[in-house]
C-alpha cells in the first residue's frame, strides 16, 4: 500500500521527524519517497492503517496523510451505496490546479452521486486545499471524503485524506496553558513536538535542563514520555509546575511522572548528579535560553556575547553528559543564529560536543535543520546527536 504526508512549512524537518518516528515503529526510514514539493510517499505492505495512524497523531510537522488512490471511477464506487455524501476537495503542494478546476471536477463527482440516487454536497477549499476547520466542521473524514490532488516527478497523482492535524490541540496547549513568559522567548509548539520525535523514542524519560515554562515538557509529556525539567531561574519553574499541572487537570495526560527542580547547569551538586544519573533518562531535549526576543538586526558584539553565554550553558550541559550517559544516548539540542548587519553569526556544534558524540542529521536529510521565519532575527538550528 502507498500512503502521502503532506509536509508542514519546514519540509527538511517534516522528513527527518516522520523518519524518526517510523524507525520507532521498526519502519525503515527507506520506505519514504520525496515525490513532490512537500508531498512524501511511504510504501508498506505490511504497516497497518493502525499503526500509520498512531503514527501520524505523534506528529507535529505534517498537515495530514492519506492512501494513494490508484482509480477515482474504483474509489468512489463504495460511496453509491450511501443515502448522503460530503466531500471535499484539495490540491496539494505546487499543484498546478486552479480553483475553478477543482470546482468543475467536485460537479462532476457530485452529478454522477446524483444519477445514482445519492444525495451529496462538496466543501471548496478557500485557496487549494480545505483548512482542518473546514474538514471538522462539515465532517468531511467521516461523512464521505477529501480527495487530494497532488503531482509528483511521475507525474500527478489521487490520494484519499485519513486524518488531519488537530491543529485546536496545538493551539489549546500554546494559547490556554496558565503559565508562559513571552519576555524570555518561547519555542514553538510543534517544533518542540518535532524535537520529541527527533529522538527515535516512543516512551521513557525525556530531560530538558532548560525548560523554562515547559513547552518540551508539554509536548514530551502529551506523547507519552515521563519528564524532568531544570532551570536556574525559579519563575521558569513554577511556569513549567502550574503547566503540567494544568495539562493533568485537562485530561491531556495521565499516569505521568514529573520531576522539575532548580538547577544551575555551571554548578550541579554531586548528590543531584547522582540523582539525574539514577532517574535513568532517554534523551535529552533542549533549547538554550538565547536572550530576550529580538526585534532589531543585532550588532556583531551582541551576537557574540549572546553566543558566547550559549556555548558555555552546552559545555557545562556536555561535561555532565559525558559523565553520565551511555552510548546510543540521544541529544536534541538547539543552536541559534543571530542576524547581526554582516550576515548571520553563530557556532559550531564540535566547539562544545568533543570527539564522543556522532551528529546525527546527515543520516535522514542532505539540508539544514532550520525553523526560521521571514525576516526573523534568530533562526533556530537543531542538531541530533548520538554518544558514541
Amino acid at each position: 500500500m502507498r500512503y502521502f504526508f503532506e509536509c508542514g512549512n519546514f519540509v527538511e524537518l517534516s522528513l527527518v521527524e516522520l523518519s524518526c518516528v517510523l524507525e520507532s515503529y521498526d519502519i525503515s526510514k527507506d520506505s519514504i519517497n520525496r515525490v513532490g514539493e512537500g508531498i512524501l510517499l511511504v510504501e508498506s505492505n505490511t504497516v497497518t492503517e493502525e499503526v500509520l495512524d498512531r503514527i501520524f497523531q505523534r506528529l507535529g510537522g505534517f498537515i495530514r496523510y492519506g492512501q494513494v488512490i490508484d482509480d477515482i471511477d474504483s474509489f468512489l464506487l463504495p460511496f453509491l451505496k450511501k443515502e448522503k455524501i460530503t466531500f471535499g476537495i484539495s490540491a496539494l503542494g505546487n499543484t498546478n490546479v486552479a480553483l475553478k478546476d477543482i470546482q468543475r471536477l467536485a460537479n462532476e463527482i457530485k452529478r454522477g452521486f446524483k444519477s445514482n440516487g445519492v444525495s451529496s454536497r462538496f466543501i471548496l477549499p478557500k485557496q487549494s486545499e480545505l483548512n482542518a476547520a473546514q474538514i471538522f466542521t462539515n465532517s468531511v473524514i467521516e461523512n464521505g471524503f477529501e480527495l487530494c490532488i497532488f503531482d509528483t516527478k511521475a507525474g500527478r497523482m489521487y490520494g484519499s485524506t485519513l486524518s488531519i492535524q488537530d491543529i485546536n490541540a496545538f493551539i489549546k496547549r500554546d494559547l490556554d496553558r496558565p503559565s508562559v513568559d513571552f519576555d524570555m522567548g518561547v519555542l514553538p509548539q510543534k517544533l518542540a513536538r518535532m524535537m520529541c520525535n527527533f529522538t527515535g523514542l516512543k516512551e521513557g524519560i525525556i530531560w530538558d535542563p532548560f525548560c523554562g515554562s515547559g513547552t518540551i515538557l508539554i509536548e514530551a509529556a502529551t506523547l507519552g514520555f515521563d519528564i524532568l525539567g531544570s532551570d536556574i531561574d525559579l519563575n521558569a519553574i513554577e511556569n513549567s509546575e502550574k503547566n503540567i499541572q494544568w495539562l493533568s487537570e485537562e485530561g491531556l495526560i495521565s499516569h505521568t511522572r514529573v520531576k522539575i527542580f532548580p538547577l544551575d547547569i555551571h554548578s550541579v551538586p554531586k548528590k543531584t548528579l547522582k540523582e539525574i544519573k539514577r532517574t535513568g533518562i532517554s534523551a535529552i531535549v533542549c533549547e538554550p535560553f538565547m536572550g530576550p526576543p529580538q526585534r532589531k538586526i543585532l550588532g556583531d558584539g551582541k551576537a557574540d556575547e549572546l553566543l558566547n553565554k550559549v556555548r558555555t550553558l552546552y559545555e557545562s550541559l556536555f561535561n555532565i553528559m559525558n559523565e553520565i550517559s551511555r552510548p546510543g544516548f540521544k541529544v536534541v539540542l538547539i543552536i541559534p543564529s543571530y542576524r547581526t548587519k554582516s550576515g548571520f553569526k553563530t557556532i559550531s556544534i564540535s566547539s562544545f560536543i568533543g570527539k564522543k558524540w556522532d551528529v546525527l542529521n546527515k543520516k535522514y536529510t542532505k539540508g539544514d535543520l532550520k525553523w526560521e521565519r521571514n525576516n526573523s532575527i534568530i533562526t533556530r538550528n537543531i542538531f541530533i546527536l548520538s554518544k558514541r
